[in-house]
């Protein structure tokens, strides 16, 4: 009998232990859980399955496109992630004396999940060590892949250069002259639109359309920015030209901007871009620019051509790349623009031709080079004529890449200047490095 008395009494009390003692370990995990959300530290995942921060990455660049494609988002607290860049360029220019260092560009992003369906994505611009400026902000309400809302300060979907004009994603230093003129990067300008992809495999197909304010370009003074040195830069939709604010309407006439983007298979793709609007504040001429842009993989070639079989055919075209965009801007001019000197056309395109390449023993000569380490050669010729000046570039590269997010690049341009535009002695080298952070 006293030996069931404390056999009992030994179950209960363990049993007690036992229950104290879940009831601790339950409180310390939820305090550890709290901790690591604080944090924002991912649990780690089980044999097979991907991290929560590897999921999201993967279904933001799937449903929401390049302002989501961003590399090297960090996640913090609930939702939030943050990122960006910074380049250091020195640039020289023939029969000058301004060869200068300059940290061109320091560009922080941040992007924030509000709910599953409602994100806010953002980039603030710090450019020459002291401008700043807000490159794109908005709220994206996602409802489908076919169909999602934007609103905001819009990353202008004109070109395919304008959406990915990253330094650390592009192989030279100098930006392509039409997308200096024509377009001109970086456009952006408040807005509301949509943005979808379809796919119909093998087939893709991406657009983006916004209503925004337009360009300000001709004032009611008979004062124009436009031009046949500089194009349109001067009046981009964000600048305070002619006396308006920035991001402010010029002539309470919006404009449209829009892009179609087709991949028939993986490593190509092509798109047609439009903005069209009134550019004088008096509301009475419109401006329309054209593009046409285009990338193509030599792998995605020969993938299609040959089925991806091996051998030393096969490495040489997954080594090639040809991207190429070409816009076009005609201008409506009445007598005030004609006096003015407003230009009726500007146009212009570039082709880059990139080989990719490391040969093995500089992989393991090079400190810190890995097999992600990779060196491109490049080679661009830019085209403008902007009304009768025309302009021409023809670019050499070399860069290297310890890291995909990193990139030192060195390169010389070859200018010449025809028809209106003077004749000048001004060959242009960079050198610069670059990187995501």
């Amino acid at each position: 009998m006293r030996f069931v008395c404390a056999a009992a009494v030994l179950l209960c009390g363990t049993a007690a232990w036992a229950q104290v003692s879940q009831e601790e370990f339950d409180k310390m995990k939820k305090e550890v859980a709290e901790l690591r959300e604080k944090l924002g530290l991912q649990e780690e995942p089980a044999p097979g399955q991907d991290t929560i921060q590897q999921r999201y990455q993967e279904d933001i660049k799937r449903r929401a496109g390049q302002v989501y494609s961003k590399p090297f988002l960090a996640r913090f607290g609930r939702g939030v992630h943050v990122g960006g860049y910074l380049d250091l360029e020195f640039i020289g220019v023939e029969k000058s004396n301004d060869d200068t260092f300059d940290q061109h560009r320091f560009v922080p992003f941040f992007y924030a999940d509000v709910s599953e369906a409602i994100k806010v994505a953002a980039e603030v611009e710090i450019e020459h060590g002291g401008e700043l400026g807000i490159e794109f902000a908005h709220v994206d309400w996602w409802m489908a892949d076919q169909i999602n809302f934007r609103a905001g300060i819009i990353l202008d979907p004109l070109g395919k250069f304008n959406l990915v004009h990253d330094a650390p994603f592009q192989d030279l230093t100098l930006r392509p002259l039409v997308d200096e003129t024509v377009i001109p990067a970086v456009l952006r300008e408040p807005g509301v639109g949509f943005f979808g992809t379809f796919d119909v495999d093998p087939w893709k197909i991406d657009y983006e359309i916004y209503v925004v304010n337009g360009f300000k370009g001709l004032s009611e003074s008979g004062t124009t920015v436009i031009n046949t040195s500089s194009g349109l830069r001067s009046a981009r939709p964000h600048s305070s030209a002619l006396g308006s604010r920035g991001f402010r309407d010029f002539n309470d006439n919006k404009a449209i901007v829009g892009r179609v983007a087709v991949s028939p298979f993986l490593g190509f793709e092509v798109g047609g871009s439009f903005h069209t609007g009134k550019y004088d504040e008096s509301g009475d001429n419109n401006l329309t620019i054209l593009a046409f842009d285009w990338t193509l993989s030599g792998g995605g070639i020969y993938n299609t051509l040959f089925g991806g079989q091996a051998g030393t055919l096969r490495d040489i075209f997954f080594a090639l790349e040809i991207v190429g965009e070409w816009a076009s801007a005609d201008l409506d001019r009445d007598a005030a623009a004609r006096a003015a000197g407003v230009p009726g056309s500007l146009d212009g395109y570039y082709v880059e031709l990139r080989y990719h390449f490391m040969p093995e023993f500089l992989r393991r000569t090079i400190p810190g080079a890995s097999d992600e380490s990779t060196f491109t050669l490049v080679t661009r010729w830019d085209d403008t004529d902007l009304d009768g000046a025309r302009r021409t570039r023809l670019t050499f590269g070399l860069n290297f890449r310890p890291r995909e997010a990193t990139v030192v690049k060195f390169e010389y341009g070859l200018q010449e200047e025809s028809g209106d535009a003077a004749d000048v002695d001004n060959d242009i080298y960079a050198f610069s490095i670059a990187t995501y952070f």
